[in-house]
């Protein structure tokens, strides 16, 4: 089983020569070894195996290269391999798995997680088209659920990648997919052109659980990328932060009375939340409350990259009073975000946030510092 453990008893031989006198001596043994520790992580009671990926019985890889490879594996017996060769003009790979007898998760399409290894020899020569399928008809394209290669091309590495697809993300094809009865799984995708050498794929270990709580992050806030802070005064703050390597922090001087922060992300993120479940989560630092305007300004969050257009927002007059002086979390639930009925944010692929704010006065008593940190999209 992928799962079993392998444990490594240390044992000590103890030789007798017979006809000899016994003597006592000391232990010259001084190697101070100790046995190696056995891992007491409990198995996932909710894993359900979809295919262990030991032999290739019912695979069909694409190219006819596909191999079983006992040494470079990541679970188990062995994974499975194939390589795009430096000739091949097209750069295409698939790996597709039918199974003949079909396979029960036991979860609902909310609960349910997708998770397999994926072996990437050059993670920067993948396109970002193709497409990871999963499906009950035994065939791709019908009862199907699907997720956009593109969707974890940028985030893979060099190596092995632990992919993990919840089915609540998934988008379908022909149908419903019957998450009782899922018999069908197909990987395809594109590396780029020309290539000088050799690309190896493999894959391994495709099983189903029952997902974690959500915990995506929006943006770390370790760095000055695709951020805007009004009056140019943004800059990273490694000492004074809540998480990672950093916090965002700008001022508010003396004489001006207006700030904001602004993320543009490069690529939407889709969280897998729902408005009923989701919360949107940051950390918010104010060096003096008591000098914040609080009747005034919004946080925003939306799917157009821009402020205004598929928007969710919240008001900061229903905020501010309850902040503290010094580091502050918020937790803004999505079901009491403030939408256009007729554009709303698409919960699928959030891309910019902005948050915008006043001081009390224009002047002010003293310089009014400003840090964000670890945006986050979470679960109730």
């Amino acid at each position: 089983m992928k799962f079993s453990r392998l444990i490594l008893i240390a044992s000590v031989l103890g030789v007798c020569i017979a006809g000899c006198k016994k003597d006592s001596f000391t232990s010259r043994d001084t190697s101070k070894l100790k046995p190696t520790p056995v891992d007491s992580t409990p198995p996932d009671p909710t894993l359900v195996m979809f295919d262990p990926a030991d032999e290739t019985t019912d695979w069909e890889i694409s190219g006819g290269n596909g191999q079983i490879d006992n040494a470079a594996k990541k679970e188990g017996a062995a994974c499975l391999s194939s390589v795009i060769k430096a000739g091949d003009n097209d750069g295409y790979q698939h790996f597709i798995k039918r199974r003949p007898t079909a396979v029960n998760p036991k979860l609902s399409k909310e609960e349910c997680q997708f998770v397999f290894w994926l072996y990437v020899s050059d993670a920067s020569q993948l396109r970002g088209d193709g497409q990871i399928e999963i499906s009950s008809s035994g065939k791709s394209d019908q009862n199907e659920a699907y997720w956009d290669f593109g969707s974890i091309a940028g985030s893979l590495k060099n190596g092995w990648n632990e992919v993990m697809l919840n089915l609540n993300t998934s988008q379908s094809s022909g149908g419903d997919i019957d998450l009782s009865a899922v018999n069908f799984f197909r990987i395809y995708f594109w590396s780029k052109q020309p290539r000088a050498a050799d690309y190896t794929i493999k894959v391994d270990y495709l099983r189903f659980r029952k997902r974690p709580p959500i915990n995506v992050q929006f943006a770390n806030c370790d760095q000055t990328d695709n951020w805007e802070m009004a009056g140019g005064t943004g800059q990273i703050d490694k000492s004074n932060k809540k998480e990672g390597a950093a916090s965002l922090k700008a001022t508010i001087v003396k004489t001006e009375d207006y700030m904001h922060f602004i993320f543009r992300r490069p690529e939407s993120i889709n969280p897998g939340l729902t408005r009923a479940n989701g919360i949107f989560r940051f950390w918010f630092y104010v060096s003096d409350v008591n000098e914040l305007k609080n009747n005034d300004g919004q946080i925003e969050l939306t799917s157009s990259g821009q402020s205004d257009k598929a928007e969710m927002n919240w008001n900061l007059d229903q905020i501010i009073p309850n902040l503290k002086s010094g580091w502050n979390e918020l937790k803004l639930e999505l079901s009491k975000g403030n939408e256009n009925g007729s554009d709303p944010l698409d919960l699928s692929k959030p891309n910019f946030f902005r948050v915008y704010l006043w001081a009390k006065s224009k002047p002010h008593s003293s310089d009014l510092d400003l840090r964000v940190d670890d945006f986050r999209f979470i679960e109730k």
